[in-house]
């Protein structure tokens, strides 16, 4: 029933969004050409500038909470890691728009994660107000500019759709994630933990180095919700570095049970590890079939990819590979940015005796 409320209310929005642009290009075409030509320029301003700065707004906040940018998708670009720099690129502007943030320390998550959920809202808002206080006030002195009446319409359909708390087919709205950290909701909980795990991560505590309640004291969530897939790995890393096989084991599997819910690049990771747990146990025709899967993360230059290579190298007696594949994968650590992320490959790779 609450999803369809949130697509009724979805087609209202953009009713309004059609009725909106509709409005400013009659009366812009009533006033003449050059204020036609104003309108359709702030109507291409305001696809543009609207989810660019609502996205601004949440690596702003996110930044102001001691976090750091991973990924950001706004309207055709992306800011994303490549060899450890952050590039500029174009995406698909018919894809969600989103931000990734990774925090830099632990503690008081529950404030860091509301500013920074709420920093797109806020700051949208914020350019609603005053390009729509701007247009009143420039028609009020009989200049009205139509270019910021054609940038109001999408950016009012912005903040009016993320504005209640609400789940699209496309995912929560900011008010729904934040209304579910104020309460404690079981998949804000979950994700508080996993924030709260990859602060510790990056202040340079290992996996296995950090308290078990942040892996186990947490609701158990639906197999398609995507932090039982996030929560699950998290899992495998803790029982990987104790040396609790049979458990990180369990944990693969029960992701493998789950992969129809995975993005490729997640299905392609999963892969890679269940190729390294059956070189761990010498079962080499199982770690070939997983290889397969997952030939293009295994030539990636990551840590992670060498350690499984290794890993293989040992199981199937090729010795006059360990040395020089153990050395590219130390190389490799040198670049990764995550202390604890370093710390637990470095445990790994010290298992693995050539």
């Amino acid at each position: 029933m609450k999803k369809n409320l949130a697509t009724i209310y979805a087609i209202f929005c953009t009713l309004l969004l059609a009725a909106g642009f509709v409005l400013c290009f009659v009366f812009a075409w009533k006033a003449g050409t050059w204020e036609t030509a104003e309108c359709l320029l702030g109507l291409v301003l305001g696809f543009a500038l609207a989810p660019v700065l609502h996205e601004t707004g949440h690596i702003v906040f996110a930044e102001a909470a001691n976090m750091q940018l991973v990924y950001a998708k706004f309207f055709c670009l992306k800011i994303y890691e490549k060899e450890g720099k952050k590039r500029l690129g174009f995406a698909s502007p018919f894809s969600p728009d989103e931000t990734q943030v990774v925090p830099k320390s632990g503690g008081d998550m529950q404030r860091r994660a509301t500013l920074y959920t709420l920093g797109g809202l806020i700051v949208g808002g914020a350019f609603l107000l005053i390009i729509l206080a701007a247009a009143i006030l420039c028609t009020a002195l009989n200049a009205t500019r139509f270019t910021l009446w054609g940038m109001i319409p999408y950016s009012a359909y912005l903040c009016l759709l993320n504005l209640p708390p609400v789940e699209y087919a496309s995912g929560k709205t900011d008010t729904l994630v934040w209304r579910g950290i104020r309460k404690g909701y079981d998949g804000e909980k979950t994700m508080l933990a996993a924030m709260e795990i990859q602060g510790q991560l990056f202040a340079g505590k290992s996996f296995s180095e950090i308290d078990k309640k942040w892996y186990f004291d947490l609701p158990q969530l639906c197999e398609d919700e995507p932090l039982f897939a996030v929560m699950l790995d998290l899992k495998y890393r803790y029982f990987l570095e104790k040396e609790e096989l049979v458990q990180a084991a369990d944990c693969l599997n029960r992701l493998a049970g789950s992969q129809a819910y995975l993005p490729d690049a997640e299905v392609e990771k999963l892969a890679a590890e269940l190729t390294y747990m059956h070189a761990l146990r010498g079962d080499l025709e199982s770690a070939e079939e997983s290889g397969k899967l997952c030939k293009e993360y295994l030539q990636s230059e990551t840590a992670s990819a060498k350690r499984i290579l290794l890993a293989y190298a040992k199981a199937a007696g090729k010795t006059e590979a360990l040395a020089p594949l153990k050395e590219q994968a130390e190389k490799c650590l040198e670049s990764e940015k995550i202390a604890g992320v370093r710390k637990f490959e470095e445990i790994l790779l010290s298992r693995i005796e050539i």
